[in-house]
């Protein structure tokens, strides 16, 4: 998909920021997010209570489902956080992502900035987006040809097999911040050790207390892949099927690339809850501090903006917005399904 911009397309961005700015959307929300971190930490009280008191296996698998939900919450206030949405203070801030992110989560909150502030520089890029950079998955045909042959049978049915790894994705959050954490680009490596192995120590004496091991792996089984299923599917329905942009190609003006690298997700309050505020993906890109209680406001001003400068701006409904993502990976592999890929 080929775009050009117009001829003040750079100033576009400041025209559209001077708007968003005028009504105060870009103003730190410190009391919403304390009652979220309320609600979540609440949440995460309430599964391990629930863990602990009850003895009976079907209601503690089910704790463990409401406890993926809730680690989930606790993901979205991480991501915020490391947006620097509910705080402007750079004290709070780093609080705070030490104890979302590392104590709550296990995550090294400087491997997921590092990975997630790339993905923001350079939205579905095929060779710079780490958020699209997998061994076994090519958004475009002309990324296959870089591909391992052995690979080559999962890529060609790529569309199926993206989904049964979804809920890996906790584990390989864990595992790649450990990696992270003894590389040169981690920052206070030691504390962020220290508060990822508290969380590993709490999170075992939680499997210790329910008594039973086939129920400790049970519930650890749910509640790991549960987590990993939740939290991939907020962000797999965001970029997934937009416009991609290879090495060799032009880049956009930043708002253009923005906008049309991602996907709005239609919804009412509870789209917006489940999904963080990630279902306004285009306003989110566009303005990456701007809290989460904002975005629908900043949605309607966005949108008529793009419609005024002839910006392609997508948004479509929930079932849709996966059908979109999964039909693309689909036919991006179609040369290996029907024998022409190099």
């Amino acid at each position: 998909m080929s775009i050009r911009p117009s001829l003040r397309a750079n100033a576009d961005y400041a025209d559209l920021k001077r708007l968003v700015v005028a009504r105060g959307l870009l103003n730190p929300q410190p009391f919403y997010y304390f009652l979220k971190s309320v609600i979540a930490l609440g949440m995460v009280g309430a599964a391990v209570a629930v863990a602990v008191l009850v003895s009976n296996p079907i209601i503690v698998l089910l704790d463990a489902v409401f406890l993926a939900f809730a680690s989930t919450q606790v993901a979205l206030l991480a991501h915020d956080v490391g947006h620097r949405q509910g705080y402007r203070g750079r004290r709070t801030n780093l609080i705070g992502r030490y104890f979302f992110g590392n104590l709550m989560l296990g995550v090294s909150h400087t491997w997921w900035s590092t990975k997630h502030n790339q993905h923001h520089a350079t939205p579905n890029h095929l060779e710079k987006d780490p958020d699209i950079l997998f061994p076994f998955v090519v958004f475009s045909p002309e990324q296959i040809a870089s591909k391992k042959r052995f690979l080559r049978p999962l890529i060609a049915i790529q569309a199926f097999v993206f989904v049964t790894v979804l809920p890996l994705q906790a584990a390989n959050m864990r595992v790649s911040s450990i990696q992270h954490l003894f590389s040169p680009a981690a920052r206070q490596s030691v504390l962020q050790g220290l508060l990822i192995s508290t969380h590993f120590a709490l999170y075992g004496l939680l499997l210790f207390s329910l008594g039973s091991w086939p129920l400790a792996l049970g519930f650890f089984a749910v509640h790991q892949g549960v987590f990993g299923l939740y939290n991939s599917s907020v962000f797999a329905s965001n970029h997934k099927g937009m416009t991609v942009i290879s090495e060799g190609e032009s880049r956009l003006d930043f708002l253009r690339e923005q906008v049309t690298t991602s996907r709005n997700v239609h919804g009412r309050a509870l789209t917006d809850f489940w999904y963080g505020g990630l279902n306004y993906q285009i306003e989110h890109h566009l303005f990456p501090t701007m809290a989460r209680n904002r975005l629908a406001e900043a949605q309607r001003i966005v949108k008529a903006f793009c419609d005024e400068r002839g910006v392609p701006y997508h948004a479509t409904g929930l079932f849709a917005s996966y059908r979109e993502g999964f039909s693309h990976l689909h036919r991006a592999s179609a040369s290996l399904r029907n024998g022409t890929a190099a």
